[in-house]
């Protein structure tokens, strides 16, 4: 039959439209309001930061992390406290060495800013790692307490938010969140030792132990931030990537206990290379030519992290001071992680011989000929830091300790893994510093000055294992840091 004018054909036609429109509607009001409800639980429970972190760690142990600059809403703050923890139950040893006066003390608070802000007062935040926290002294044995007596004559407050065992990137959101919430007057940055903290010279394990569930590649991990964008989507890729850490740690975990592993007790020599000559990295472990590209990676990452964090404090107004990490130049070269003996392979066994041959040397005092043998091999491989280490002991035997004190930083600087490349480290926190018109105290040259002066080489009495430095080394950061803090607040407005 022909259509009539009150035929329903039409509105029959136009109800699947409307139902269509009406599924489409739905859906989009459900997804607002499950982005909606993904900003209110982020507000609350700061997971997308948390998420950032965490994406960031998945690429431990092949890259640096990165500043985390996408900042959340946490206001609390992590700071030392200065009532310090509970006595220690046995002295603290280093290397089987006890260390007097250290517990160590560790005490951590929450604060909010309502907590921490008060007018008409300079606050300055130290931030950093270990060596920046005082670790591990009493909180009155460290340069944050130390100077601020040193500045009674101005309504100044120091606040030490610095975090054992961080990187620069994982810093880079405290400096974020000083500035944000807290106000503060100055920023003190005393970092760059833990850059290479998370490495681990493992190599993949043989197809057949390989696990089935592969790490996310840069790829990967570069979209999942992306996605993160959204709040709800970061909820449940933090749930993911949570479980997907735990499992790669236990992986990691049950590696290092396997046979597959080097046997190596980390902290096994705080100073000497009998362990570093005895006990080489394999090449069949870890390609040692990798590690002078992986360094240079971890060093622009620094590079960048330091910028970025200076850059942030510097739009909010905040001035900012820079202090070089100081080092124990003596420190074993296997101190954290055995080294290779030979980076070039052609020139492996004369090397190799070589160590061998300078170490005899070193034992049985003859320093001569153990500086030539060292100084032919170096000829042949300049990177192992053995070699460099042996070389820094010989020209101590022979009383040469200035230039013996270059050489055992040269050691450091040549170290594979996380407590190498100090002299680097050093230098780019300088480098940066001139280049932003940053103030900047060279504590590695306060401490070498002041041994020099008192014939005390090496920092002996300053750095009390690889980094640390003593009370002594505190208070000589604290003089030096007193004037800067004085000129920061006197030429700053009011707080």
């Amino acid at each position: 039959m022909p259509d009539t004018p009150g035929s329903s054909q039409p509105r029959t036609a136009a109800s699947p439209r409307r139902s269509a429109g009406r599924r489409i509607l739905f859906v989009c009001v459900m997804l607002v309001a499950l982005e909606a409800a993904g900003w209110l639980g982020d507000y609350i429970y700061g997971y997308h930061q948390r998420l950032l972190a965490a994406l960031a760690m998945m690429r431990l142990n092949t890259q640096p992390i990165p500043a985390l600059s996408d900042i959340s809403n946490d206001r609390e703050l992590t700071l030392r406290d200065a009532t310090d923890g509970p006595e220690p139950a046995e002295p603290y040893k280093i290397g089987g060495v006890d260390i007097g006066s250290a517990g160590p003390w560790l005490k951590m608070r929450k604060a909010l800013p309502e907590e921490v802000v008060r007018n008409g007062e300079h606050r300055v935040f130290v931030i950093g790692g270990s060596a920046a926290f005082g670790f591990p002294y009493r909180y009155a044995d460290t340069f944050p307490s130390l100077v601020e007596p040193m500045l009674a004559d101005q309504p100044i407050r120091i606040l030490n938010a610095a975090q054992v065992g961080l990187t620069s990137g994982e810093l880079a959101p405290v400096v974020d969140q000083a500035v944000r919430f807290y106000k503060p007057t100055t920023i003190v940055l005393f970092l760059g030792n833990n850059e290479w903290f998370h490495w681990q010279p493992l190599p993949k394990p043989p197809p057949s132990q390989r696990p089935q569930t592969q790490q996310p590649g840069e790829t990967s991990i570069n979209i999942l931030r992306t996605l993160a964008h959204s709040r709800a989507l970061s909820a449940v890729e933090y749930a993911t990537v949570q479980w997907t850490v735990a499992s790669r740690r236990a992986r990691q975990d049950e590696a290092r206990r396997s046979r597959t592993r080097d046997s190596f007790e980390s902290h096994h020599e705080l100073i000497g290379v009998d362990y570093a000559v005895a006990m080489p990295l394999p090449p069949e472990r870890y390609a040692a030519s990798q590690w002078l590209t992986v360094r240079k990676k971890y060093l622009d990452t620094f590079r960048s992290n330091l910028q970025k964090m200076i850059h942030s404090a510097r739009e909010a107004n905040v001035s900012v001071i820079l202090l070089t990490v100081p080092f124990n130049p003596r420190l074993s070269p296997a101190w954290k992680h055995r080294q290779p003996h030979s980076f070039i392979p052609e020139h492996r066994q004369q090397v190799t011989a070589a160590i061998a041959e300078a170490a005899r040397a070193v034992k049985q005092k003859r320093f001569d000929t153990g500086l030539a043998t060292v100084d032919d091999a170096l000829e042949l491989d300049p990177h192992p830091a053995v070699l460099h280490y042996l070389r820094a002991q010989c020209l101590e035997g022979l009383q040469q300790h200035e230039q013996a004190e270059l050489a055992y930083g040269e050691s450091r600087e040549k170290m594979m893994g996380n407590l190498g490349s100090r002299l680097s480290i050093n230098r780019i926190i300088t480098e940066v510093a001139r280049k932003s018109d940053t103030p900047l105290i060279d504590v590695q040259a306060v401490f070498q000055q002041y041994g020099a002066l008192r014939e005390r080489y090496y920092n002996v009495d300053l750095i009390h294992d690889d980094c640390h430095p003593t009370p002594l080394g505190h208070q000589l950061i604290a003089e030096s840091l007193a004037p800067l803090l004085r000129s920061a607040i006197t030429g700053s407005g009011s707080p």
